[in-house]
């Protein structure tokens, strides 16, 4: 027993090694195809509000992306939670991943560790080539094909010591039972959190012929449970519209395993007349080794396209009795809501996070429009009890701006691609403007006020009239701007810009000596008071702060915005 024990030690250690670089490899695939990807992302993601059948597409595409199915599942529950996507629509991408999972399966089931190390050496050529940026990361992914088949290599050759260990024969024999291997796959695909992962693993077992079919179907169904884990997980202090969508897909895969799970037998006889078949006279062992791992990748196929293809007509029936049964929850105000587009996963695909950063930053914006358009008519009208009232608005908007801020942060990590960095840092730049517009009224606008009401300074109706009209057109072209910059409308951007010359009309307006007739000795000459003159300049560096930002906002650099 001791001696068994001993020998197991430097196969586990292969095992973790062979997973690693398993993982590894598909850490490079993924970071090359996203990286070439680039925008192209953001159109994918732009099509999910199209058909079902273009946001199964899209969740394939994205799965071929990130190399990973549970990945693309969390996007779309953080999608859903910034309410960019329904649930239902969430559901069909999800199931898209599936498809996109049995695709990458289907790769990794080929027998091609002969090629692997030329793999290597060519992609790593390629890689070096940084003149030419798409061969460079075409180079990346081939890199990264070449380790995760040298990592499927490793963990297949240092897994062949099992055919002889007693111990793991007869847990092969218990597969007879599908439910426990239902269960070990679940349990590995929730720790390692890739279902691709646990079928490369299983695929390494099966090529050295220590896995029989019955047991690669069971354990193929436990990756499909496994993988909805993480998905609950990534609903932990959302709305409860992820919840929604995580149910939905442990309904999904739940579904899945009832409708095979009865069906086995007729499974495998569908899979071995689809599969190649062994040369006649081999050993069991080598037959076995020729054959299951591809079987494997071909169940994998069958139960997650047939299954989506079942289930894809009634996803909205299954959204809206999720969302019956589950509830909708407490709602939660828009003034409660702190950064709720921003979900750390988005990461994974920088192009997708820097979308949910700039409808983040909108919402920032319409933050400040809303404070601004509260703060001036109470200054104007002098109501001091409406402009206490405004700090706790302010302090919203500082803490939106610094979760943008530190969001975009943690994207300009190392390696990362060029427009990706000057997008992320033109954005910081726009939130820091709006936030200076949010700084003008708390920090200049009310305090003046203040000042000047304890002094005991009124307004005249001629100035509290022509202080409104500047103050309405201000914010007006705010409003614009921050369309401009939602839409990328350069048109309307140059609307912002071209509006100058009439906001400089409205505040000489603003400020204009007044004449005062009826006195006995002729008209007389009233100069704006100190309020008047400081509340217009306040309100021309919201102006003027707001064609800065359209101009960032919209990559109009260079464009005349004082």
């Amino acid at each position: 027993m001791y001696e068994d024990s001993l020998q197991l030690i430097p196969m586990l250690i292969g095992l973790a090694g062979g997973l690693a670089m398993f993982l590894h490899g598909m850490t490079l695939m993924s970071n090359g195809m996203r990286t070439m990807a680039g925008s192209q992302i953001k159109t994918i993601m732009a099509r999910l509000a199209g058909n079902r059948f273009s946001a199964l597409l899209t969740g394939a595409v994205i799965t071929a992306v990130v190399q990973s199915s549970t990945v693309t599942s969390v996007i779309a529950i953080g999608f859903v939670s910034a309410g960019v996507l329904t649930v239902a629509q969430a559901i069909v991408v999800s199931m898209g991943a599936a498809v996109g999972s049995a695709v990458t399966t289907q790769i990794i089931a080929f027998d091609v560790s002969y090629f692997a190390l030329v793999l290597m050496a060519v992609g790593f050529g390629l890689s070096m080539w940084k003149a030419r940026r798409i061969v460079s990361l075409a180079g990346t992914v081939t890199m990264g094909l070449g380790v995760l088949f040298i990592g499927l290599s490793l963990m297949s050759d240092f897994m062949a010591p099992l055919r002889t260990y007693q111990p793991f024969i007869d847990l092969m024999a218990s597969m007879t039972n599908p439910f426990l291997g239902i269960l070990i796959g679940a349990i590995f695909t929730a720790v390692v959190q890739s279902s691709t992962a646990t079928l490369g693993v299983v695929i390494a077992l099966a090529s050295q012929g220590l896995i029989p079919l019955e047991a690669g179907i069971a354990l193929v169904f436990g990756a499909n449970i496994g993988t909805t884990l993480t998905g609950l997980l990534a609903t932990i202090g959302q709305p409860r519209a992820a919840l929604h969508t995580a149910i939905g897909l442990v309904c999904f895969k739940v579904l899945l395993v009832a409708i095979w799970l009865p069906l086995m037998g007729l499974l495998e006889h569908l899979t071995r007349a689809i599969s190649p078949v062994a040369p006649a006279g081999v050993a069991l062992a080598q037959q076995l080794a020729f054959e299951v791992p591809r079987q494997i990748a071909n169940v994998h196929m069958l139960v997650n396209l047939t299954t989506v293809l079942i289930l894809l007509p009634f996803t909205k029936m299954l959204a809206t009795l999720i969302v019956r049964v589950v509830g909708h929850g407490p709602e939660v105000s828009r003034e409660q809501e702190i950064a709720s587009e921003l979900d750390p996963v988005l990461f994974r695909l920088p192009p997708v996070a820097l979308e949910a950063a700039r409808r983040e930053l909108l919402l920032l914006g319409e933050r400040v429009g809303d404070l601004l358009d509260a703060a001036v008519p109470a200054i104007l009208a002098g109501t001091k009890a409406e402009v206490d009232q405004l700090g706790e608005a302010e302090d919203h908007i500082d803490r939106q701006h610094s979760a943008i801020v530190d969001f975009l942060e943690k994207l300009l990590e190392p390696g990362q691609s060029p427009d990706v960095s000057r997008m992320a840092i033109d954005l910081v730049e726009a939130a820091d403007y709006l936030e200076s517009i949010g700084d003008q009224v708390d920090r200049e606008m009310i305090p003046l006020f203040q000042r000047h009401a304890e002094g005991g300074s009124t307004l005249s109706p001629q100035a509290r009239k022509s202080l409104s009209a500047f103050a309405q057109a201000v914010s007006q072209e705010l409003r614009h701007a921050l369309r401009a910059v939602g839409g990328a409308d350069p048109v309307l951007a140059r609307s912002v810009l071209d509006s100058k010359a009439q906001l400089r009309a409205l505040e000489r307006a603003a400020i204009e000596p007044q004449v005062q007739s009826g006195q006995t000795d002729g008209p007389q000459w009233l100069l704006p008071s100190a309020l008047e003159r400081e509340l217009t300049e306040s309100l021309r560096r919201v102006y003027s702060l707001t064609r800065r930002f359209v101009c960032v906002g919209t990559g109009m650099h260079g464009s005349d915005s004082n």
